[in-house]
């Protein structure tokens, strides 16, 4: 994977640009951002669910889908008399999607079609004392596409789902093979895992905070390290299609500073109760900016 350093907003926009011009995408089409922070290198680009407990060895892939399965069934029974949004009887995915934006350890890997906001969640949480440097990851989606439909394990999954259509009397279509990475209780097929590559979704904005994030989620499948292994292998690449941008810890300070300036706030990427709250609190932490 390539790396770039930014020491400044103006740094890491103007490597934007770069990259934007380097993978050829017009300015209509998107390129996806996660922000994180570097400490978690060891475990980079993956979800929630597959980030082990510190002290304790990742669980096998499997006991982890059960988790997560049991996690989903009781955020489903229990979340709806506390949403504003109405569920309808059809609501797997939407179910999934809410439970991850509101911290439930799922495979969604959480990524944003603005650059800005990735940077912010790289280093607003971090405190001056950091020691660790920030990283936005930035992807390029076509690419991963394309990639994607070439995977054997791709064609074995929709090849398996053609099977059990074959087998059962459904409503459903040979495009709705994207239900095998839906947890057990709502997958047509509960016998089969889903596949091991991951799944990209552009889901609907529920929520005004999917929203104002610019939300894309990234479903992963059975293998923890699909896509770090991908950055890794495509190092060599010179388009390299997941490319990092490194915000160093002595620097973390000024780009938060800069993001305040340009209104990227907690209030804005959290646009309800909580998120001015947060942003209340960071006057005090900033010395009266939030």
């Amino acid at each position: 994977m390539i790396t770039h350093t930014a020491a400044a907003l103006g740094d890491f926009v103007t490597t934007i640009e770069q990259m934007r011009e380097a993978w050829r995408l017009p300015t209509h089409k998107e390129i996806w951002f996660r922000g994180e922070d570097a400490k978690y290198l060891s475990t980079r680009l993956r979800p929630k669910l597959y980030r082990p407990t510190p002290g304790r060895p990742l669980l096998p892939a499997l006991d982890l889908l059960q988790i997560e399965n049991d996690l989903y069934d009781e955020f489903e029974r229990s979340a709806s008399q506390l949403s504003d949004v109405k569920p309808q009887d059809d609501w797997e995915w939407e179910w999934y999607f809410l439970m991850q934006h509101h911290g439930v350890p799922s495979r969604l890997l959480d990524w944003t079609d603005g650059s800005l906001i990735a940077l912010h969640f790289a280093v607003t949480s971090r405190s001056s004392e950091a020691t660790t440097d920030a990283i936005v990851y930035c992807l390029n989606p076509y690419w991963l596409l394309k990639f994607l439909d070439w995977e054997p394990d791709r064609q074995d999954a929709k090849d398996r789902w053609k099977s059990w259509l074959k087998l059962h009397k459904s409503n459903y279509s040979k495009s709705d093979w994207e239900r095998l990475y839906l947890p057990a209780s709502r997958s047509t097929n509960k016998k089969w895992p889903p596949p091991k590559t991951p799944l990209l979704w552009d889901s609907p904005h529920l929520e005004r905070r999917v929203a104002a994030q610019r939300s894309r989620f990234m479903i992963f499948g059975t293998d923890p390290e699909w896509l770090s292994k991908l950055a890794e292998d495509q190092k060599g690449n010179r388009k390299d299609p997941i490319q990092g941008v490194v915000i160093r810890s002595d620097a973390t300070d000024k780009v938060r500073s800069q993001l305040r300036d340009a209104g990227v706030t907690e209030s804005v990427i959290y646009p309800d109760l909580d998120g001015l709250g947060r942003c209340r609190d960071r006057q005090i932490l900033y010395q009266g900016k939030c």
